[in-house]
């Protein structure tokens, strides 16, 4: 497993109690749109066992053209261990990062794309955009439903540029918005593949509400591996959405 321990080069405060932390990018690596890694702090591996709680696993919201790698991420009043030691660390310091995959990687099969997000895990989705951006090949159509407090739009500024005529971005402000959203969308792009990121709740309900409109499981693309993958959809074959 390749580990590269890379500076911090930036720290933006979004909005309140939410940071984007840009690294730095070292030369050889490369990563899909779409990936996470894990990032360790130091001081994780100072004992004679791994200190877990002072590693985590966070989106990658940058393209490996951009030269950096950046995360977003919330920090809120009551930290765990882990987000208080993000919190003291500052630019110049020394992180680790390692174990980069991407099950989220755009299809490319003449086929629409719909990105389905909560809060910061338009994170994840940023990425993507930015791919469909520069090549938007076999993709006819990418849309981009986020749900989330009026002005806490993250990236909103990026998307400004990209091609309105086969790109639809949708910021909602409410559960129930979003809710009648998917289901419009889901009979309109009933051939589209949906990826979901957020919450627990989110993922199962955005799920629950996308196969009783007639997507398949094929279809829905969310950020596990194959096993974890299975296990969500287990649980969705008992889930009741809350209402």
């Amino acid at each position: 497993m390749d580990k590269y321990q890379v500076k911090i080069l930036d720290i933006k405060e979004e909005y309140k109690n939410v940071f984007t932390y840009t690294l730095e990018k070292p030369d050889e690596l490369m990563w899909d749109e779409g990936s996470s890694f894990h990032l360790a702090l130091p001081g994780y591996d100072t004992g004679s066992e791994i200190n877990k709680k002072l590693v985590h696993h966070l989106s990658i919201n940058t393209l490996t053209d951009e030269g950096n790698i950046r995360f977003t991420t919330k920090i809120p009043i009551r930290k765990s261990v882990f987000k208080k030691a993000l919190s003291n660390l500052n630019v110049g310091d020394e992180v680790t990062i390692f174990k980069i995959k991407s099950h989220m990687a755009l299809r490319r099969e003449d086929k629409p794309i719909v990105l389905l997000s909560q809060g910061l895990a338009m994170s994840t989705m940023r990425p993507l955009i930015k791919k469909f951006e520069i090549d938007n090949s076999n993709i006819p159509e990418l849309i981009s439903i986020n749900v989330n407090k009026k002005d806490n739009h993250l990236y909103e500024k990026d998307f400004e540029c990209v091609d309105g005529s086969c790109f639809v971005k949708y910021w909602l402000e409410s559960r129930n918005e979003y809710l009648e959203k998917l289901v419009e969308i889901a009979k309109e792009k009933s051939d589209a593949y949906f990826y979901v990121v957020g919450s627990e709740i989110f993922v199962l309900d955005s799920l629950y509400t996308l196969r009783e409109n007639g997507i398949a499981n094929e279809q829905i693309i969310i950020d596990k591996d194959l096993e974890k993958r299975d296990i969500v959809f287990e649980t969705l074959a008992n889930y009741n959405m809350i209402i």
